[in-house]
Formats: C-alpha cells, sequence, structure tokens
C-alpha cells in the first residue's frame, strides 16, 4: 500500500495539533523586516505590527524558495523512501512557493504538487480534508487524491473581516480614496478568495460587532457549509468578546462547535490587526 505523506507551506497557519495528528511536514515562507529576514512561525506575529508602528512601513513577506522545497522533500525521503509526497500548496497566483516546489520535485520523484488557490485557514481547511480523504481511502492513487484537492478547494469559502483597511491600504491593495471613504462612512469591506486572487466583496456598513454579526449570518446562509469543516479565528488583536460573538451568531443559526484558526504572519501583515475571519467547505 502507498504511503503519502502531506506538505504544505507555513502561510497555511495550520496549528501544531493538526501537523501531529495527520503528520503534516511543513515548508517556511518568509518575512522580512527591516535588514532581517525570518522563516514565518519562527516569531511572534504580533511583531508586524510592532514594526509597522515603529517604522510606518509593512513587513515585506515572500514565498518558500526552491531549496526551502528542497530541504522538506528530501529529508522526507530519507526516512520514508518508497513514500509519495502531496504537496497541497499556498495560493500561487499570490506567491512563488508554487513554482518553487515545482522546481525542487524536477529532481526528485513521486511529488505530486496541486494548487489549492487558497491561503491561511482556507489552505489548513483543504490540507486536513486531503488527510482524512487519504485516510478513508487508503487505496486510492496519487491522480485519485490529486482530483480530489481540486475539487475541494473549489468548495472551500473564506471570508475576512478587516478591523481596518490600513494595512490594505499600506500594502497598495486598497487606494487612498477607498480607504479615507471607508473610514468616513463606517464601512467595512470583506476580502474573499477569487480564483486564488485576496479581493474586496461585500461591504458591511456600521460598528465592528455589527458588521461580524452579518458576515457570519451572510456565510452560512449563502453557503451551505458542511458543519465539521466550520472554522472560525482571526489575526492577533481579535477579541475573545469577538470570538466569542462569532460563535454565537453561528449557534444562532444552527452551527455548534465551530473549529478555531490563529492567523500566522503572512496573512495578518495583510488583514492587521483583529481581523476576524470565517471558513468552510461546502457540501456537494
Amino acid at each position: 500500500m502507498t504511503k503519502y505523506i502531506i506538505t504544505t507551506e507555513s502561510g497555511s497557519d495550520i496549528s501544531p495539533q493538526l501537523v501531529e495528528r495527520y503528520g503534516i511536514h511543513v515548508i517556511p515562507m518568509h518575512v522580512t523586516m527591516g535588514s532581517e529576514t525570518y522563516d514565518d512561525g519562527s516569531f511572534d506575529v504580533e511583531d508586524i505590527y510592532h514594526f509597522y508602528d515603529k517604522t510606518g512601513t509593512l513587513p515585506k513577506t515572500s514565498g518558500s524558495t526552491p531549496q526551502d522545497c528542497t530541504v522538506v522533500f528530501e529529508r522526507i525521503f530519507a526516512e520514508h523512501p518508497e513514500a509519495h509526497i502531496i504537496h497541497v500548496a499556498y495560493s500561487a497566483v499570490t506567491t512563488v512557493s508554487y513554482n518553487s516546489c515545482v522546481i525542487a520535485a524536477r529532481e526528485l520523484e513521486n511529488i505530486h504538487i496541486v494548487d489549492s488557490k487558497n491561503v491561511s485557514g482556507g489552505l489548513t481547511a483543504i490540507v486536513v480534508a486531503t488527510a482524512k480523504f487519504i485516510k478513508h481511502n487508503p487505496k486510492a492513487t496519487p491522480e485519485e487524491i490529486v482530483a480530489f484537492v481540486e475539487d475541494v478547494r473549489e468548495r472551500t469559502r473564506f471570508v475576512f473581516l478587516p478591523q481596518s483597511l490600513l494595512y490594505l491600504k499600506a500594502g497598495g491593495r486598497v487606494s487612498n480614496t477607498a480607504y479615507l471613504g471607508a473610514s468616513l462612512l463606517r464601512l467595512h469591506p470583506t476580502i474573499i478568495l477569487e480564483n486564488g486572487y485576496l479581493v474586496a466583496s461585500k461591504k458591511y456598513r456600521g460598528s465592528y460587532e455589527r458588521c461580524l454579526k452579518n458576515t457570519v449570518k451572510d456565510f452560512v446562509t449563502n453557503y451551505n457549509i458542511d458543519p465539521e469543516t466550520l472554522t472560525i479565528g482571526g489575526t492577533p488583536g481579535l477579541t475573545e468578546d469577538y470570538k466569542q460573538l462569532g460563535a454565537s451568531t453561528l449557534n444562532k443559526n444552527g452551527y455548534e462547535n465551530p473549529q478555531w484558526f490563529s492567523a500566522g504572519a503572512v496573512i495578518s501583515s495583510h488583514g492587521g490587526p483583529g481581523a476576524f475571519g470565517i471558513i468552510g467547505i461546502e457540501k456537494k
């Protein structure tokens, strides 16, 4: 029986508990603050906000390099020479990571790379779904596993609600005019994944509390989400009150005990502090 090992990038924000449970191997992405570059996950995420407050400049995020990928792939094969690697990649249109893995895989065999078209907790949802698929289908071929990932990625929904557009403006993702207009009108645009891109979507008006509740209600109304995949969380600075508001709003709409995620440095540098996210995979 073929042994499959799943790899992904650190920008998936996959938790240590899920890494251990499913035997996931994580390839580092990178964050540059000033003249220093760090592996994503090797420092406190709030450091990116301290850096911005101090310098007025956003940290720069960058994808995994071919060498990063090679190190992880070769380590796996040294321990499991006959294994097949299923690499579920961070959205290919947003970073070089996917191409880096393709380059690294040219010198090796039995590596199957698929673009998740997702980031952060959305990518984690796809990785976990893939791990469960392999567990329940131990005789699946690599082609069948890749086909599963390509199917489930199209049903994965991820909506992000920033508390402020300041970090998106600083990163050039929204204009100064849009930023000022949203601030004056108390608008909170949501950010969604569309064909792998982070794009602005529905705008909510009013207090952040009101916008968060409406975001959650619209999410479960618009999408036929599998309850086992429903996940909420956010970037550092999201208060316990807002977390519980998200959970209680889900409960009132028939969804109990959501999973939780904590956003890492890559997505947090765009969403800014205190952003809320909700993720789920639609039923077929």
